[in-house]
């Protein structure tokens, strides 16, 4: 399915909540709607369903397809607390009137697909909340959307299982063939999930690229720190170079930004000590399943570095940068 949302504006009273919302969504591609409470993810979402009205922009839906083949999954699952796990999932094809003989044999599929063999008469309180998940998932891929509308989907779930849950649904989807806009407050649940990334921060599209661009090459510093990277060191750009106490660093400056400006160093940037480079006192070394991580001060400023191995007494180096950086306006 292809979507094309373009110049969207919501407004409540007189409170701009979106302004000017253009994008494209592609056959089977997963687009992740990153940006702070209160931006108007979930209300995009609501009116890309057809539940909530638009009133200023438009949504196109490509080809053949409309918004019939969509479907919304909210956080909070939605599942019906009298029915039964077969029930939730029956629901939607008794409502568009499937035979009953189609009924059973689809809910079958979902119930092996699901892992939820054993569980079809438990009711929702009798169950885990990552077989509410899948569950509630079930109930909207039994319909065969093409479009898969997702609203914080892990949220509610402990690490292990959003882990779980997130390869569950990259499988889904090459099984299925569906596209997928989901909201999320999770950088690593959108960077592992995401072909695309959109920033919504200030009720404005800031930027619209894949989860590395945003990371590597974030168009300012807000939308650096929107996902939740805080590496900023001031310094001089001569020649289209960066100077830092001196020392010249190479640079990535597509904005042609001139005189002072901030170097973006993002946490895992490959970095190594050397004989000389820029100065770097160490603060604390901490070990984590993932890595150390290294608290730092660069030119008077607090950095995480988590791509420098140290060991833990170390108190300064030099370093050198492994890939070049880019400077940022704010």
């Amino acid at each position: 399915m292809g979507v094309s949302v373009r110049n969207l504006a919501l407004h409540y009273g007189k409170k701009a909540i979106l302004e000017n919302i253009s994008f494209d969504l592609f056959d089977e591609e997963v687009i992740a709607l990153f940006g702070p409470s209160g931006v108007g993810k979930t209300s995009l979402l609501k009116m890309i369903a057809g539940i909530q009205p638009v009133k200023k922009g438009s949504i196109q839906f490509n080809g053949n397809d409309s918004q019939a083949d969509t479907i919304l999954v909210f956080q909070d699952f939605w599942l019906f607390p009298h029915m039964t796990v077969s029930e939730n999932i029956a629901f939607g094809l008794k409502a568009r009137k499937f035979a009953k003989s189609v009924i059973n044999q689809k809910i079958a599929q979902m119930i092996t697909v699901f892992d939820l063999i054993g569980l079809e008469n438990q009711y929702p309180d009798q169950l885990s909340g990552g077989q509410k998940q899948r569950v509630a998932l079930a109930r909207a891929i039994v319909l065969e959307p093409k479009l898969l509308l997702l609203d914080e989907p892990f949220a509610n779930l402990d690490s292990h299982l959003k882990d779980s849950m997130r390869q569950y649904l990259i499988a889904l989807k090459k099984k299925y063939h569906f596209g997928i806009i989901m909201v999320t407050h999770d950088r690593e649940e959108a960077f592992q999930l995401a072909d695309r990334m959109i920033m919504l921060l200030d009720g404005q599209l800031k930027q619209d690229a894949s989860p590395e661009e945003i990371y590597r090459s974030p168009k300012n510093q807000q939308i650096a720190k929107a996902i939740g990277e805080y590496n900023f060191v001031k310094g001089t750009i001569r020649n289209n170079s960066f100077y830092l106490n001196g020392e010249e660093i190479q640079i990535s400056n597509p904005e042609a930004i001139n005189n002072q400006s901030m170097l973006y160093i993002p946490s895992n940037t490959k970095i190594k000590c050397a004989e000389s480079g820029i100065p770097c006192k160490i603060k604390s070394v901490d070990w984590t399943p993932n890595g150390q991580r290294v608290q730092a001060e660069i030119a008077g400023t607090r950095c995480l570095l988590t791509n420098l191995s140290l060991q833990p007494k170390v108190e300064e180096v030099l370093l050198r940068f492994e890939e070049p950086l880019l400077v940022v306006n704010p």
